[in-house]
C-alpha cells in the first residue's frame, strides 16, 4: 500500500467514525503508519484534526449519500448565477429551491447519524452550514470531501458578497472669515455664471454621477460573473483530475494484479520444470538399469548358446 492510501484510509476511517473515538482511533492509526515504515505519514495523521459533533454529522451524511454533497454545489452555483443575473423570478424561484433543500439535507444528516432527538443548538448549526455551502464554494468543497471540522456561516445576505463600502466624509465647510466680501451687483454679474444656470449646473453633476456608480455597477456585476465562473471551471479542472487519478488508480491497480498473476503463472510453469526435470532424471535412471539388465540377459543368453 502506498502512503497516499495509507493516508486516505486513515482520513476516511477517522472522518467517518464517531467524533468521540477520534482521539483513540487516531493515536492506533498513528502507530500502525509507524509500524508500517511509514513515518511521514503517521505525522500527517496525528496532524488531522478532531471535527465538532455537528461537522461529524454533516461528514457522516455526505459520506452515506455523495449525491448530497454534488445537489449543495449545483444549487449554489444556480444561485450565484441567478444573483448576478438580476433576473427576480429567476432568484426568486432558486430562493425556494434553496429553502426546499435545506429543509431535506438537515432531517437528513440527523437520521444518518442516529441523532433523533437533537439540540435546537445542534440543528442550527447543521442548517446555517448548509446554508454557507450554497454560498461559499470552499464551504461546499470541505463538505464534498467529507472533512468538515466545524460549522460555517455566511455573512450577509447574497450568496455572492458585495463589496467593501467606505464612508468619504464631506469636505469641511470653508470658515467664515475666509469668504469674499460680496460684491456689488453690477460688478457679480460681469464675472460669473447667472444664479438660474446653478440648478441645470447641479443636474449635469447628478447624471454624470449616476452614469459613474452605472458603470461601477456594471464593472462590479462583471467581477462578480468573472469569479464565478473561474471558481466553476476550477471544479471542472479539479473533477477531471480526481477523474483522471481514479482512472490511473483503477489502471495502476488492474496492471499490478496482471503483474501478480503473471508472478503465479511464472511461478506454477517453474514448478512444474522442475518437477518435470525431476521425472526425466527418474526416467533416465530408470532407462539406465534397464539397459543393463536387457545387456546381462543378452550375455547370459549368448553363453547358453555357446
Amino acid at each position: 500500500m502506498t502512503s497516499d492510501d495509507l493516508l486516505g484510509e486513515a482520513v476516511s476511517e477517522l472522518y467517518g467514525s464517531d467524533p468521540e473515538e477520534f482521539t483513540q482511533h487516531r493515536g492506533d492509526l498513528v502507530a500502525a503508519a509507524r509500524s508500517a515504515g511509514q513515518a511521514a505519514v503517521a505525522r500527517q495523521i496525528a496532524g488531522l484534526r478532531k471535527p465538532t459533533r455537528s461537522a461529524w454529522m454533516i461528514n457522516r451524511l455526505v459520506r452515506s449519500d455523495p449525491a448530497a454533497a454534488a445537489r449543495l454545489a449545483t444549487l449554489g452555483e444556480e444561485l450565484r448565477a441567478a444573483e448576478l443575473s438580476g433576473d427576480g423570478a429567476r432568484i426568486r424561484e432558486s430562493s425556494q429551491a434553496r429553502r426546499k433543500l435545506i429543509a431535506a439535507l438537515v432531517p437528513q444528516a440527523l437520521a444518518a447519524s442516529g441523532e433523533h432527538n437533537p439540540p435546537a443548538a445542534l440543528r442550527e448549526e447543521i442548517t446555517a452550514t448548509f446554508s454557507a455551502a450554497l454560498a461559499d464554494p470552499e464551504v461546499a468543497e470541505q463538505i464534498q470531501h467529507g472533512t468538515l471540522l466545524r460549522p460555517a456561516r455566511r455573512v450577509g445576505f447574497g450568496t455572492v458578497q458585495p463589496p467593501e463600502l467606505a464612508l468619504v466624509p464631506p469636505p469641511a465647510a470653508a470658515p467664515r472669515a475666509a469668504r469674499p466680501a460680496r460684491k456689488p451687483a453690477a460688478v457679480a454679474g460681469r464675472g460669473r455664471r447667472p444664479a438660474e444656470a446653478d440648478p441645470e449646473r447641479r443636474q449635469a453633476e447628478a447624471e454624470a454621477e449616476r452614469e459613474r456608480r452605472r458603470a461601477e455597477a456594471a464593472a462590479e456585476r462583471e467581477r462578480r460573473r468573472a469569479v464565478v465562473e473561474a471558481q466553476r471551471e476550477r471544479r471542472q479542472a479539479r473533477a477531471e483530475a480526481e477523474r483522471t487519478l481514479a482512472e490511473a488508480d483503477r489502471a495502476a491497480q488492474a496492471a499490478r494484479q496482471a503483474e501478480q498473476q503473471g508472478q503465479d503463472a511464472l511461478q506454477r510453469l517453474e514448478q512444474q520444470l522442475t518437477e518435470a526435470r525431476h521425472w526425466l532424471r527418474d526416467a533416465s535412471g530408470e532407462a539406465r538399469r534397464a539397459e543393463a539388465a536387457r545387456r546381462r540377459a543378452q550375455r547370459a543368453l549368448d553363453r547358453l548358446a555357446d
